[in-house]
C-alpha cells in the first residue's frame, strides 16, 4: 500500500473517529421517552387532568341540567384498583380546566392546608402491563352522572401533554404529565396510541360514586331532621310567647275593668 494511501486513511479515519464518538454518546444519553416510544423502566409520573371537553347534549339528546344549565365537570383518577386523584367541580361547563395546585375551603376550614393538600394530582409507576382509567362525571348534590373515560397503559405515559379525542360524550381529553412532582409541564405533545375509550365507569368508580351518593342522602337527612328539629323549637317557642301574650292581656283587661268598677263605685259614692 503506497505512503499517500495510507495518509488518506489516517486522515479519514481521524476525521470519523471523533463523529462517532460523538454519536454514540448520543445514542446512550437520548431520552428514550422521546418520540412514541413506550416507557418499561418503572419511572413515576406525575400527573393531573388539564382539559376536558365535553358534547353539548347526552347521548340521548337531552340536556346535561334540568335548568339548561352546563355539566359540574369532576375527574376521578384509579389505578391499582384505587382512587388516587378526585378534583375539584369546574360549575357549569362544556369545557373544564383544572390546575394542579387548588386550596378547597373545607381544607381552609379544618386547617389541614400543606404542601401535600394543595396539589390536586396523581403519581402512578409505568410499569409493564398495569393500566390506569380516568373517568370524567357530571356531579350533582346527591350523585355523579358518569359522561366517559379512558383506559390507558402505564408504558404510554411521558412528560408533556397527551390529548385523547372521542367523538363520543367525552370529547377532548388532555393529561399534563411531569416527572419528580415538577409541575413544570415541558414544551412537548404526545399520542397515546393504546388507549380504550370506556363507555361505562369501571368497577372502582361506581362503588366509589355509589358510597358518595349514599352518604350524601344520609347527609341530607340528618340535615333535614336538625332543621325539622328547630323548626319544632321555634314553633314550641312560639306558642309559649303567645301563651304569655294572651295572659297578659287577660291580665291586663282584669286590671282595667277593676279600675273601672272603682271609678263608677267612687262617682255613686258622691
Amino acid at each position: 500500500m503506497s505512503e499517500n494511501k495510507l495518509n488518506k486513511q489516517s486522515i479519514w479515519f481521524l476525521t470519523l473517529a471523533p463523529l462517532g464518538i460523538i454519536f454514540l454518546g448520543y445514542l446512550f444519553t437520548k431520552d428514550p421517552r422521546e418520540g412514541n416510544q413506550k416507557n418499561t423502566n418503572n419511572s413515576i409520573y406525575t400527573l393531573w387532568i388539564a382539559e376536558a371537553e365535553v358534547a353539548e347534549a347526552k347521548k340521548d339528546g337531552s340536556k346535561w341540567d334540568v335548568d339548561a344549565t352546563a355539566p359540574d365537570l369532576s375527574a376521578m383518577v384509579v389505578w391499582k384498583n384505587q382512587v388516587i386523584l378526585n378534583t375539584v367541580s369546574s360549575d357549569d361547563s362544556l369545557i373544564g380546566r383544572w390546575d394542579p395546585i387548588a386550596i378547597s375551603v373545607s381544607d381552609v376550614i379544618k386547617g389541614e392546608v400543606s404542601t401535600s393538600t394543595v396539589k390536586r394530582i396523581a403519581r402512578i409507576r409505568a410499569e409493564k402491563g398495569q393500566k390506569f382509567s380516568i373517568g370524567l362525571f357530571d356531579k350533582d348534590i346527591v350523585s355523579r352522572d358518569y359522561i366517559g373515560g379512558w383506559e390507558i397503559d402505564t408504558t404510554e405515559l411521558r412528560p408533556g401533554k397527551c390529548e385523547l379525542e372521542s367523538d363520543d360524550s367525552l370529547k377532548r381529553l388532555v393529561i399534563a404529565v411531569t416527572q419528580d412532582d415538577d409541575l413544570s409541564i415541558p414544551d412537548k405533545s404526545f399520542k397515546i396510541t393504546g388507549a380504550t375509550y370506556l363507555d361505562e365507569p369501571d368497577e372502582v368508580m361506581l362503588e366509589t360514586v355509589k358510597r358518595w351518593a349514599k352518604e350524601a342522602q344520609e347527609g341530607i337527612k340528618e340535615f333535614s331532621g336538625n332543621v325539622g328539629e328547630e323548626i319544632q323549637k321555634i314553633g314550641e317557642q312560639v306558642d309559649q310567647q303567645r301563651d304569655k301574650l294572651e295572659e297578659a292581656i287577660k291580665e291586663t283587661s282584669r286590671k282595667t275593668e277593676d279600675k273601672i268598677r272603682e271609678l263608677l263605685e267612687s262617682f255613686g259614692d258622691k
